[in-house]
C-alpha cells in the first residue's frame, strides 16, 4: 500500500509498533518492582495484602466447614476454595513487588510474605483434600485456615 506521495506506509508503521512495544517493556518492567514512597504507604500495603488473605482463609475455612458437615457439596467446596487459593497468588505478588522504604520494614516484609506462603500452602492443602474427599486431612486444613485468619487479622491489627 502506497500513499500519495508514493512512499510506502510501512516503515511508519513498523516504526510505531517498534516504539510502542518500547514504551509498553518499560511500563511492564517498572511495574515489577517499585519502591514504597514511605513507611506510611508500606504499612498500608501490608495492612491491604493482610486483610485480603485473612478474608481468603476465612472463605475457604466456611467452605470447608460446610462441606465436613455435609452442608455443601464436594464440588461448591472445590469451588470455593480453590477460588481462594487462586486469589493468593495476586495478592503475595502485588505485596512483594513493592520494596520496603527503609530496611526498618525488611521485618515487617518477610512476616507479611511468610504468612501469605504459610496461607496459600494451607489452601492447597484443603483444595488437595476435598477433591479427594479426605475429611480428616480437610479437617486439619481447616483448623489451620482458622489459626492463619487469626493470625492475620491479629498482625493487620497490630500495625500502626
Amino acid at each position: 500500500m502506497t500513499a500519495r506521495s508514493g512512499r510506502s506506509r510501512r516503515p511508519r508503521l513498523v516504526r510505531a509498533a517498534v516504539a510502542l512495544a518500547a514504551v509498553l517493556s518499560v511500563l511492564l518492567q517498572t511495574a515489577c518492582a517499585t519502591p514504597a514512597f514511605d513507611r506510611g504507604a508500606y504499612l498500608q500495603n501490608a495492612k491491604g495484602a493482610l486483610e485480603s488473605a485473612t478474608s481468603e482463609a476465612r472463605t475457604a475455612e466456611l467452605a470447608a466447614s460446610a462441606r465436613l458437615s455435609d452442608r455443601a457439596t464436594r464440588a461448591y467446596a472445590d469451588t470455593v476454595i480453590t477460588s481462594s487459593e487462586k486469589a493468593m497468588g495476586p495478592i503475595q505478588t502485588s505485596f512483594g513487588g513493592v520494596d520496603p522504604a527503609s530496611r526498618r520494614d525488611d521485618a515487617l516484609r518477610d512476616t507479611v510474605l511468610g504468612m501469605l506462603g504459610d496461607t496459600e500452602d494451607t489452601l492447597a492443602q484443603a483444595r488437595i483434600a476435598v477433591r479427594r474427599d479426605d475429611r480428616p486431612m480437610l479437617e486439619r486444613a481447616r483448623i489451620e485456615l482458622a489459626e492463619l485468619g487469626q493470625r492475620l487479622q491479629d498482625t493487620r491489627d497490630g500495625l500502626p
